[in-house]
């Protein structure tokens, strides 16, 4: 399982080459892209196993249901897993950039939320 680190303003996480969880880290938890419930519970309900996932003009963050919902670059790697596991795909949609993605299995992908808010939270507090 991977690991995260906070080295404000960035979370580095490990095996994360194209920093593509990294920087879903840092849109997930930066306050302009949540709404007016607490973080905590934000977090929960948009990547909890049937969570909406995030999607914002230049990261998108889903569920993979079905085998269109993997991008090409992965083949058919996650073919006979999707439906059996629970799989996120997180693009980087930046602007002047081709897209990078990382797919995820929703255990991971919480804990490494949860790993960030808690770091997030101590390094905000006095």
């Amino acid at each position: 399982m991977r690991s995260v680190r906070l080295e404000s303003p960035f979370y580095n996480v490990t095996d994360d080459p194209k920093r593509v969880i990294g920087d879903f880290l840092g849109f997930a938890l930066s306050p302009g892209c949540v709404s007016e419930q607490p973080l905590a519970e934000e977090l929960a309900e948009s990547f909890g196993p049937g969570g909406r996932g995030m999607r914002l003009p230049v990261f998108v963050a889903y569920r993979a249901e079905e085998a269109d919902d993997v991008p090409e670059e992965f083949g058919d790697r996650f073919t006979e897993e999707i439906g059996r596991r629970e799989l996120w795909v997180l693009t980087n949609l930046m602007p002047g950039r081709t897209p990078d993605s990382v797919v995820i299995e929703g255990p991971e992908l919480r804990h490494l939320l949860a790993d960030a808010f808690r770091q997030r939270a101590a390094a905000l507090s006095p």
